[in-house]
């Protein structure tokens, strides 16, 4: 008996997986209202939406965001962008949805808007770099909205953090983003770091140590491997700040 090429087995469930695209959005498109782009905003579409589609709200997010990816894959900005705001609207619990907007306004759609206007040949640097400052800035704002409507998020504030530092290059910026991850009910293990960090490369060594110094103590030292690595970035500060032996963190009796 022949094996099945696994070639052979991606390719039909991705023809699958186009197909079901494709059928479901037939399916739940008649559901969908008919409201202008500017309409689409969280904060004046979701009632609407919500209130129309009751509980069928999630499979018409859902069907909403699969059809967005055909306008993500055509570089289509309106389409992709109002059909993922659409999503979020109809699902605004999902971080999913919120993440994955905030990333493609601010990520890909400077890209786009770039290769519109002829290319990076032909674009000036200086042009450029606003292109993808303003998207940025755009995508913050759906981060924010996410944020909202999740009940704070930690890994919509990382994503957010992130974009700051990345594409806007304001560090102070993405740590008071890591720094409101840190506030969050689920906390991901490395937002003290890229919040010390961050603080650190903008210049506030002393204030980055101070924050950092007391999270240990407070909260870090009391999880059940001690948080060695962070306390490893504490002790490099403390020799760059040249921090009296009394004044540093005791020696913990693991310590190397």
């Amino acid at each position: 008996m022949h094996r099945v090429s696994p070639w052979v087995v991606a390719c039909l469930l991705l023809l699958g997986a186009g197909a079901y695209s494709e059928t479901s959005w037939k399916g739940v498109r008649q559901a969908v209202p008919e409201i202008s782009r500017k309409d689409l905003e969280p904060t004046l579409g979701q009632g609407v939406l919500l209130g129309i589609l009751g509980g069928l709200r999630t499979v018409v997010a859902d069907a909403t965001w699969l059809r967005s990816y055909v306008f993500w894959e055509k570089r289509d900005r309106a389409g992709c962008e109002a059909l993922m705001k659409t999503a979020c609207a109809l699902d605004p619990r999902s971080r999913f949805f919120w993440e994955n907007t905030g990333y493609a306004v601010g990520y890909d759609f400077a890209h786009w808007e770039i290769r519109r206007r002829g290319g990076y040949a032909k674009v000036a640097p200086d042009i450029q770099e606003g292109i993808f400052r303003r998207y940025a800035q755009l995508g913050l704002a759906v981060f924010e909205d996410g944020v909202e409507h999740t009940g704070g998020n930690s890994g919509i504030l990382i994503s957010a953090g992130q974009l700051a530092e990345i594409k806007l290059k304001d560090n102070l910026l993405a740590a008071a983003y890591y720094r409101r991850a840190t506030q969050a009910k689920t906390v991901p293990w490395f937002a003290y770091f890229m919040c010390a960090r961050t603080m650190w490369e903008a210049g506030q060594k002393k204030e980055a140590y101070a924050w950092y110094s007391a999270q240990w103590l407070g909260k870090l030292k009391k999880e059940e491997d001690g948080a060695p690595d962070d306390l490893e970035r504490l002790r490099f500060m403390e020799d760059e700040l040249k921090v009296p032996v009394q004044l540093r963190i005791p020696r913990q009796s693991w310590e190397k």
